[in-house]
């Protein structure tokens, strides 16, 4: 072997060594960016009092002004991604001990999203179960992120995820149409028995929120995301922190 030629073997190692760690630093400092989306929705409820009666109007009794929720057809869009077709904006949502009051949010993706992978977060003031919702099916408690009703798949708030009517965890995306989640996280919101005026006639708002977290399912060569790194990223997103 020539000078020459060793000369040029030794350029190209040295070129080549430059490059592997090039490659590696990139690796070391890069970080990986998820799709993910967020949204909520706030509904502001009254708390139910005794009004003196008019004594010159005869007993009017208001017929229940609720509607059975249609899953195939929601209709009243409260926000972005969070539909809730039987809540009445124009209605005023009173909480009286022993009643019960629709609210039914569903979380969808527009046409052309990616598959997703869908966690909520529900927000609820008031005390001592005093309000409280049952969660339906296809969804699922996180464990240690919730805070329980008192019966069976009660909740007060906390955070849930969408599992599907496969339990696959996955809300599968279409090319032409939107998506929406087969079941809202829960139907109606119950008042307590044995709520008393301290529970519900809190200070502040009086409100129930309902946030989502949507994350993509797989990365872009079509590898499935680890579920624990979806559902930390849910936690940090939705999830109020402890901390002062």
């Amino acid at each position: 072997m020539t000078a020459q030629t060793q000369k040029k073997n030794r350029k190209k190692a040295l070129l080549l060594s430059v490059l592997g760690l090039t490659l590696v630093a990139c690796i070391t400092a890069g970080t990986m960016a998820w799709l993910t989306a967020e949204d909520s929705v706030t509904n502001t409820f009254t708390v139910g009092n005794f009004n003196v009666p008019d004594p010159d109007k005869p007993e009017t009794p208001d017929p229940d002004p609720g509607v059975d929720p249609d899953p195939e057809k929601p209709n009243l869009s409260v926000s972005g991604y969070i539909i809730e077709p039987s809540w009445d904006t124009t209605a005023e949502h009173k909480l009286v001990p022993g009643g019960s009051l629709y609210k039914d949010p569903y979380v969808g993706i527009g046409a052309g999203s990616e598959d997703a992978v869908i966690y909520v977060y529900v927000e609820n003031p008031f005390l001592n179960q005093s309000v409280y919702f049952k969660l339906n099916d296809a969804w699922q408690a996180v464990d240690g992120q919730t805070t329980p009703g008192p019966a069976d798949r009660t909740y007060v708030g906390g955070l849930f995820k969408y599992m599907g009517e496969d339990s696959s965890g996955i809300l599968k995306a279409s090319k032409d149409n939107d998506v929406w989640t087969s079941r809202a996280v829960f139907t109606q919101v119950t008042v307590s028995d044995n709520a008393s005026t301290a529970d519900l006639n809190i200070e502040g708002d009086k409100s129930i929120t309902v946030s989502c977290f949507i994350h993509q399912a797989t990365d872009g060569d079509g590898t499935a995301i680890p579920a624990d790194t979806i559902k930390n990223a849910a936690i940090a997103a939705l999830v109020p922190s402890s901390e002062p």
